[in-house]
C-alpha cells in the first residue's frame, strides 16, 4: 500500500524540520519516515514528539530502567498491534542492545513465557506491556503485582511510558500506512545505543525558540 502523506528529504529540510533531522539522527541513529512525515506538516510538535521518543527509549537521555527492558516492552507492544513497521524498527534496535534472534522470535507469541533466555524482570515487562496494549492492564493483578514486585515506581512509569508511546506511534505509522525504510538504513539505529547525554538533549529543546522564530519570519516574508 501507497504511503498516505508526504514526508521530508534531508534537502527539503530547513528551520525547525532540519532541527528536527540533525536531532533524530544524533539521537535515534537516523531519521525515520515517521519523522518525516510529522516534520513536514507538524514540525512544532514533531520536535516535541522526537524528544519524547528518544528521552523514553534511548539510553543516557534520562529514564533509568535498562534500555533492554524499555526495547521488550516497544517490541511487545508493536507485535501485539501488528504494526509491521514499528515492529521492524524496535526489533532491529533490540539487536543493536543485544537481543537474539531467537528471543526476538519466541516473543511473536507466547514462547516468552519459558524461555531461560528472558529473566523474571524482562517477562514482568513482556507480560505487562502486553496487558496495556490489549488494554486488560487495569484488570490484571498479576501482571500488575510482577511490576511491583520486581520494578520501583519510577521504574514501572518508564516501562508503561515506552509502552503507551508505541501504542500511539503504531497507530499512526498503521494509518498513515507509512513505508517502511530498507533494512541497511534502519541498521543505523545501533550508532545511537551509547554516547547519549542528557545534556544533548537539553541542548536540542534549547535551540527550539531560535528555529522556531526563523521559520516564522520566513514565512511571514
Amino acid at each position: 500500500m501507497t504511503q498516505r502523506l508526504s514526508g521530508l528529504s534531508d534537502e527539503e529540510a530547513t528551520g525547525v524540520a532540519a532541527e528536527i533531522f540533525s536531532a533524530s539522527t544524533r539521537f535515534l541513529g537516523r531519521t525515520a519516515n515517521l519523522q518525516r512525515i510529522l516534520a513536514s506538516h507538524a514540525p512544532y510538535l514533531a520536535r516535541w514528539m522526537l524528544g519524547l521518543t528518544a528521552s523514553v527509549r534511548q539510553p543516557g537521555l534520562g529514564a533509568s530502567v535498562e534500555p533492554r527492558l524499555r526495547a521488550l516492552a516497544t517490541i511487545k507492544t508493536s507485535m501485539t498491534n501488528g504494526c509491521e513497521y514499528c515492529t521492524a524498527h524496535t526489533s532491529m534496535y533490540g539487536e543493536a542492545l543485544g537481543l537474539t534472534a531467537q528471543e526476538l522470535e519466541a516473543m511473536t507469541g507466547d514462547g516468552w513465557k519459558e524461555s531461560p533466555a528472558f529473566s523474571d524482570r524482562d517477562k514482568a515487562v513482556i507480560q505487562w506491556s502486553e496487558a496495556m496494549t490489549l488494554n486488560t492492564a487495569r484488570f490484571d493483578g498479576p501482571a500488575w503485582d510482577d511490576m511491583k514486585r520486581l520494578f520501583s515506581e519510577a521504574e514501572i512509569v518508564e516501562i508503561s511510558l515506552a509502552s503507551a508511546m508505541f501504542n500511539m506511534i503504531n497507530r499512526l505509522n498503521d494509518s498513515f500506512r507509512t513505508e517502511l525504510e530498507t533494512e541497511e538504513y534502519n541498521r543505523r539505529q545501533g550508532r545511537a545505543v551509547s554516547g547519549l547525554s542528557i545534556e544533548e538533549i537539553e541542548d536540542y529543546a534549547a535551540r527550539f525558540p531560535i528555529a522556531g522564530d526563523a521559520s516564522r519570519r520566513e514565512a511571514a516574508e
